[in-house]
């Protein structure tokens, strides 16, 4: 179900050398300045945790925010949009990002993986008329930010099924984060299984292609792809997952097991992250 939030949103300009410069992983680029935001924001509880954080990984917690510092990406402004945090919700939707999906990565995949700026945001989603906001996951990536659009009242009356799926959102935006920023690569046997072109896949025939959504653009993307395959492991039990897109009615290539496999065991093996214990918890 889509939710609507309205905004109203105030354009700013940021200066495009200073986001520049601030490239988490652009190691050979400092930040021109020794902060690139004042922290704390302002005076909330949870301000001593988001600058404890921010001294230890370079990672900013963002809660007020303009638009274009959210959506601005080197390639352009992204199509997304954001409001900024319910102040009464902050530590809620941190605590959550937190227990539900740092929790699960070592430490040092922790250290190459955390992005630049997260924002910690009421609504992330696709403008919709008026200001408002139309809000699928609740989630946002680019290079450099994450947007957790769950800083809002509905986050501590979330059903069970809807937490787990909001959880795997959460892992799949992080790591796609991880991808468009370069500090994750796409294992070389995942990519020698992407269809050589997205031409003609429908619904009804992706998985005979290994793919888990159809990617309305000429040519796959195997950064989207990988990290819908770390959503589906995280959402849905080893079980769940042998009955449906991992059955010989559904594969029927194989090639979703194929890949399914190649995405656990690199993880596994390179990172010491069990994207199956996660989706296996309850």
């Amino acid at each position: 179900m889509q939710h609507i939030f309205y905004r109203l949103i105030a354009p700013a300009c940021i200066a495009l050398s200073l986001l520049a410069a601030c490239r988490k992983e652009a190691q050979l680029n400092p930040p021109l300045l020794p902060d690139a935001y004042q922290l704390p924001q302002g005076n909330q509880p949870i301000d001593d945790s988001i600058v404890n954080f921010k001294n230890k990984y370079g990672t900013y917690f963002l809660y007020k925010f303009t638009y274009s510092d959210f959506a601005y990406a080197p390639t352009g402004m992204l199509a997304d949009t954001a409001a900024e945090g319910d102040p009464a919700y902050l530590k809620a939707a941190y605590d959550f990002f937190r227990l539900h999906c740092l929790a699960y990565y070592p430490e040092e995949f922790r250290k190459q993986t955390l992005p630049f700026r997260i924002y910690l945001s009421a609504a992330v989603g696709a403008k919709g008329p008026g200001g408002t906001i139309i809000v699928n996951k609740g989630f946002s990536c680019a290079a450099r930010m994450l947007a957790i659009g769950w800083a809002n009242a509905q986050l501590e009356g979330l059903p069970a099924a809807d937490k787990k799926k909001t959880i795997a959102a959460m892992h799949r935006y992080y790591f796609h984060r991880a991808l468009l920023g370069g500090s994750l690569p796409v294992p070389n046997d995942f990519l020698a299984l992407m269809p050589s072109t997205t031409a003609s896949m429908t619904e009804a025939n992706k998985y005979l292609r290994g793919m888990l959504e159809v990617q309305n653009i000429a040519k796959a993307d195997p950064l989207w792809d990988l990290a819908t395959y770390v959503e589906a492991v995280t959402g849905k039990t080893t079980e769940e997952l042998e009955a449906t897109i991992l059955s010989p009615q559904v594969d029927k290539n194989g090639l979703v097991r194929k890949k399914y496999n190649i995405v656990l065991k690199h993880f596994r093996d390179e990172h010491q992250i069990d994207l199956a214990a996660i989706g296996n918890l309850p």
